[in-house]
């Protein structure tokens, strides 16, 4: 019991302190998004997203803030080297994608976002969906190398390593703003209940 409270305490002054680093951040006094602390739950106030240059799996090309409008949207970070986590949110995303058998038509969406621009090349991406079957609705993209400071800020991406990145899950609304962010390895069960609430 002893061991719960101690945890619950850090958990909390680790929130404070990330919450005080994001008023801190560069650009916060200025309206720009600085970091959002993290956390399990509802983003307040929303947090608009940026029209940050993006590289889908099809080689196409388009931004953030485009891609996200009008759909409602399930966002992780990956990579496709990666063999630790994200291939468990994969497994997740491949699930929440059975649950929504009508997602393409029903302005919800999958968004796979790469945090290693210069390995996940269209084919890296191209593969790594379909080595969880991904339907019409799962994307992926990538961001410009100099993007990932914005993609830090914005969703977790940690402190420069690889294996340090968020294993949540952002949710976006279709005005392409971000709402809310789940706790570590939501179950898929989670994710498409509040896609089809969204």
């Amino acid at each position: 019991m002893a061991e719960r409270a101690d945890l619950d305490r850090r958990r909390l002054l680790g929130t404070l302190a990330a919450g005080a680093l994001a008023m801190l951040a560069p650009g916060h006094a200025h309206g720009e998004p600085g970091v959002i602390p993290y956390h399990g739950g509802r983003i307040s106030p929303p947090v608009p997203m940026p029209a940050l240059p993006l590289q889908l799996a099809d080689g196409t090309s388009t931004d953030l803030a485009t891609l996200l409008r009008g759909r409602a949207t399930a966002l992780h970070l990956m990579f496709t080297g990666c063999t630790t986590t994200c291939p468990i949110q994969g497994v997740v995303f491949s699930r929440v994608q059975g649950l929504l058998r009508d997602a393409a038509t029903r302005r919800v969406q999958l968004l796979s976002l790469s945090i290693n621009p210069l390995e996940d090349t269209p084919a890296a991406m191209r593969a790594w969906l379909a080595r969880f079957a991904a339907g019409p609705g799962w994307i992926a993209a990538r961001t410009a190398p100099e993007g990932l400071d914005a993609i830090a800020r914005l969703f977790g991406a940690g402190s420069g390593s690889l294996a340090d990145h968020a294993t949540s899950v952002s949710l976006i609304n279709t005005r392409a703003m971000l709402v809310w962010r789940t706790y570590d390895l939501p179950s898929p069960e989670s994710l498409a209940d509040m896609l089809n609430r969204a």
